[in-house]
């Protein structure tokens, strides 16, 4: 899972002071990200380049961004690695024709954490994961109100942000998957095709299969339901439990190991209820 990087101090629980921490000026590298098991936080940033040298300057300005965030949890640095990656295209004329991939990745130790401060952290990744996944899927206000759990910093604030996402996530539609042959949650979600995402939640079977016909390649793109009612709850043993089931694809949908689905439709593949 990950979250994309702005230009400013990232909350992940502002009550616990665990934050992403800008350093210095200039560009912030792309992502911060984690494994689905919640462990081993990852910086990372990717540069491409047509350097007849080689990818060494592309690596070194990758480099320079990847290190201008820290994490840190009261005030302590949390152990992360960073990841710079640079690229050097291969060309059939006017160019090098060999490409040439560069990678720096080192661990940075941190200072020692409870594991209260480290499930915080993750928990905070989580729910900005999936704010980012389901917000242009017409699921704006949920996506908000999971952000919005990582910005307060007094309880009574908390319980009442807790309590709105999860008001809202009761009255968001959860969609199956018909005659599917992998066992998953309910989604939320939306559909995606070839001209960008669609924000009505409530596409018909019918409206499916004509998107499929008319070229448009459909996919329906959702985050399983109780996985976000875990991170709504701020529960890490129930996260990493859904996390560590082992969704196995059929012919068609396919998971990403982080609670996500993504599900072709046509074909006799089609998205049904919640509407």
């Amino acid at each position: 899972m990950f979250a994309h990087l702005g230009s400013r101090t990232i909350d992940l629980d502002r009550r616990r002071q665990v934050k992403i921490t800008r350093l210095s000026r200039g560009d912030l590298p792309d992502w911060i990200a984690c494994a689905s098991d919640l462990s081993s936080l990852t910086v990372a940033e990717a540069k491409g380049c047509h350097d007849v040298g080689g990818p060494a300057k592309a690596l070194d300005r990758a480099w320079a961004q990847a290190r201008r965030i820290d994490v840190t949890a009261r005030g302590r640095k949390v152990t992360v690695k960073r990841i710079a990656i640079a690229t050097r295209w291969g060309m059939a004329t006017a160019g090098p024709a060999d490409a040439r991939l560069s990678v720096r990745d080192p661990v940075e130790e941190g200072e020692p954490h409870t594991q209260e401060e480290k499930d915080a952290l993750f928990i905070g990744m989580l729910r900005l994961h999936i704010a980012n996944l389901i917000k242009p899927l017409g699921h704006a206000e949920l996506a908000d109100a999971l952000r919005g759990l990582t910005l307060q910093s007094f309880p009574r604030r908390l319980e009442g942000e807790t309590q709105r996402a999860r008001s809202l996530l009761d009255t968001s539609p959860v969609r199956d998957v018909d005659k599917a042959s992998a066992a998953m949650d309910g989604l939320i979600g939306g559909i995606v095709t070839r001209a960008g995402p669609l924000t009505d939640t409530g596409v018909e079977p019918a409206d499916q299969e004509a998107l499929s016909r008319l070229n448009l390649r459909p996919v329906f793109v959702g985050v399983e339901h109780e996985l976000i009612r875990a991170a709504i709850d701020a529960e890490p043993q129930a996260i990493r439990s859904r996390l560590a089931e082992k969704g196995s694809p059929d012919e068609f949908a396919r998971p990403d190991r982080a609670g996500g689905w993504i599900i072709p439709l046509g074909q006799e593949r089609r998205i049904i209820g919640g509407i």
